[in-house]
């Protein structure tokens, strides 16, 4: 499974989790490390797509689902999607950190059981709930 992180989300949760899963096959890297830094979200989309493989995004962004071009690229690239729960944008790094490693294996289970494309909201609580999102 690879990891992308957008622009919308820290360089550090992206190397946090990648030195998590890296061992396990996985990797987790941060749209900076593709060099799209500056790509618009249909067109990173479009991106990974191509380049084969399974990929779960983690944004902060909600208008990837609510942006009608967006959400039809999303949903053509048949990508996997997490959103970021707004209360991440006001919690210190080392907690978004924390609950991330702490959530990724009932994460990856539950990814696992869905067929892309969907979208699931990640809360900043260590109770592990995740809501389905419309896309």
């Amino acid at each position: 499974m690879n990891v992308l992180f957008d622009n919308c989300t820290s360089p550090v949760m992206a190397s946090t989790l990648n030195g998590f899963i890296g061992n396990d096959g996985h990797r987790a890297v941060h749209l900076r490390q593709l060099s799209m830094q500056n790509a618009k979200d249909i067109e990173w989309m479009n991106y990974i797509s191509a380049s084969g493989g399974e990929w779960l995004v983690v944004t902060g962004d909600q208008r990837i689902r609510k942006n009608r071009a967006e959400a039809q690229a999303f949903r053509r690239a048949r990508l996997r999607g997490v959103v970021l729960a707004p209360a991440y944008q006001k919690s210190p790094m080392h907690r978004c950190c924390a609950v991330l490693i702490d959530q990724w294996p009932r994460l990856y289970e539950t990814i696992q059981r869905f067929d892309p494309p969907f979208m699931l909201e990640l809360s900043i609580n260590f109770r592990g709930n995740f809501k389905q999102l419309p896309i």
